[in-house]
């Protein structure tokens, strides 16, 4: 570990992380909460490209222990820096920075996966393995759960290429585990998005979603697919006050403090001219 020259402490990012998953895993012991490691070091040998290295620590939580682990990683100096409603899309994430360990990545639920997320949480947690990470052991879904979380992962991440060895590498009997393990979870849908089977799911609510991170398009394109994957009125009221509303922790990490009141409603009024600018436009369009 050496210092910079204000004197922080700084060591390589891949040890940093290590010590991170190790220190974390710690605490959730200490008070009692249950928890998976993923991606990263997590990551069982085999199923990711050599050499590949992740920047943050990525966590799966038992939701019911949520305020359990966020009291643990406050205590020892993480600050939260994004909601979970703010954090993505699925609002399945939120993030925390502490300046030693860096960022940890605290999931309730992985993106793709329909059943209640208590319920994933024990389907996943069932047929965990132990892996050593910085020398202490932490528990990690078995490698068919691994496949099919790094394929629902790269099914909203363009360019990723983990569907390689994670799916297209695995033979036929690991691949039919991978698709029964989607069907108990109900991720067929994302599973199909992430092994180019998305046709097949074309009246499916969630398919223009999974369209949308597949092909890309506009935030007006990325909304719609929102709307459309929403099941209820509540969730579509819901999305249609969030597509509206600054989104303050990205606001916050953009200008790297704490925005002003003015800068919020600044942004808020940028906002909701683009949004009725966007609209204005495909209404034209026809």
């Amino acid at each position: 570990m050496t210092e910079d020259a204000g004197g922080q402490r700084d060591a390589p990012i891949a040890a940093r992380v290590h010590l991170a998953h190790a220190v974390v895993q710690k605490l959730a012991e200490d008070h009692g909460v249950d928890l998976l490691h993923l991606k990263g070091p997590a990551v069982l040998p085999g199923l990711r490209a050599e050499g590949k290295q992740s920047s943050d620590v990525d966590v799966l939580v038992r939701p019911s222990h949520l305020a359990r682990l966020v009291e643990a990683l406050e205590s020892v100096g993480w600050e939260k820096r994004t909601d979970f409603a703010t954090g993505s899309v699925f609002a399945h994430a939120a993030n925390w920075w502490h300046d030693d360990w860096g960022w940890i990545d605290v999931h309730t639920s992985w993106p793709g996966v329909g059943i209640d997320p208590e319920a994933a949480f024990d389907v996943l947690l069932r047929d965990r393995v132990w892996r050593e990470i910085a020398h202490w052991g932490c528990p990690v879904p078995d490698r068919t759960a691994q496949r099919l979380i790094l394929v629902l992962h790269a099914a909203r991440s363009r360019g990723n290429r983990d569907v390689d060895r994670a799916w297209t590498a695995a033979g036929p009997d690991e691949q039919a585990a991978v698709r029964a393990r989607a069907a108990e979870l109900d991720a067929e849908v994302a599973l199909a998005a992430g092994i180019g089977e998305l046709e097949l799911h074309r009246h499916h609510p969630s398919y223009r979603l999974w369209r949308h991170f597949a092909e890309g398009g506009s935030r007006f394109d990325e909304w719609r697919a929102r709307m459309a994957a929403a099941t209820t009125l509540r969730a579509k009221a819901d999305l249609l006050t969030a597509a509206l509303r600054v989104n303050q922790d990205h606001l916050r990490m953009e200008l790297g403090r704490p925005p002003t009141r003015e800068e919020v409603r600044a942004r808020q009024r940028l906002r909701v001219r683009r949004a009725a600018e966007e609209l204005t436009r495909r209404v034209r369009r026809g």
